[in-house]
């Protein structure tokens, strides 16, 4: 595979042959934005997405076929790819284009940056209302065969390969909070119960677009399944207690709900450090590692 210093040309070159009628005057790399993907914005105005790795394919394949269905049910911006590479497996050479939502990330710092508790509380007031009419939703609504995992049988298999992967990188002390964390969650069925739906399945702060005070887009729908919506609501508790009750107070949540939100909040990092390990991705297996070694 090309350098990172040549893959915007190589890029450049796929959306040509592919894409013969955009004329393309300028071209950048967003290097920063996300494990799965790289970013290319064209013309300042048109976002390329490329996958990195050819195991993130098949659900980049099915995102593009989902967005136009999910676009009219969503109360926010989502992409619309207009821009296609063709059904191809090889990474550089598959992509998405659409036309660029403005805005930046919802990173945590940005979020601790806002003091004014209106703005907190609209924003809280956005989020809940897109993940209740994603929730909301059904596979038949929008036609659609997608997985459905079953998640107490995922965090078996998800515990073991941390204990096998991550365990021998840790303190004791991290590795016996873990074990009591995991414990916790395999000796109460009221955990390991749910009742699935249409989550984002990736809704951190690189993921949620903020323009001026209010939430300008969502992006990246490759993990949507029909799985826990506590999964999405997890992700909206890292912004901390604060904000997170703001969210409450829009969202229906059940006791049940914000105890598995809990509980998957609490191995967050261990899926970013056991995917930088698998990878061979080390700023992604140091991070997920800081608070554990």
């Amino acid at each position: 595979m090309a350098s990172i210093t040549d893959q915007p040309n190589c890029y450049v070159e796929a959306i040509h042959t592919n894409c013969p009628g955009i004329e393309i005057h300028s071209a950048r790399l967003e290097t920063h934005d996300g494990e799965f993907n790289d970013i290319l914005i064209v013309n300042d105005d048109l976002v390329f997405r490329f996958p990195r790795y050819a195991d993130a394919i098949p659900a980049f394949l099915r995102e593009i076929q989902l967005l136009p269905k999910l676009k009219d049910y969503l109360p926010l911006p989502i992409p619309a790819p207009l821009y296609f590479s063709g059904i191809v497996s090889e990474p550089g050479k598959v992509f998405m284009g659409y036309p660029l939502i403005h805005g930046r990330p919802l990173y945590r710092e940005v979020m601790n940056g806002i003091a004014d508790k209106e703005v907190l509380q609209e924003l809280a007031r956005q989020l809940a209302g897109f993940l209740s009419a994603l929730h909301g939703l059904t596979p038949a609504m929008l036609d659609l065969e997608i997985s459905t995992p079953n998640m107490p049988d995922w965090v078996r298999t998800f515990y073991a390969e941390v204990q096998e992967h991550l365990f021998p990188f840790m303190r004791s002390d991290a590795c016996y909070a873990l074990s009591e964390h995991f414990k916790n969650y395999f000796n109460h069925p009221v955990l390991q119960t749910y009742h699935p739906a249409l989550i984002h399945g990736d809704f951190g702060g690189s993921n949620i677009l903020i323009d001026g005070n209010r939430i300008s887009g969502i992006l990246d729908f490759s993990s949507m399944e029909y799985n826990d919506p506590a999964l999405d609501i997890a992700s909206v508790s890292t912004y901390g207690e604060p904000f997170f009750s703001y969210f409450c107070q829009f969202y229906a949540l059940s006791e049940p709900l914000r105890d598995r939100a809990c509980f998957y909040r609490g191995i967050f990092a261990l899926e970013e450090a056991l995917f930088g390990w698998k990878k061979g991705d080390k700023k992604a297996f140091e991070s997920g590692m800081e608070q554990y070694v």
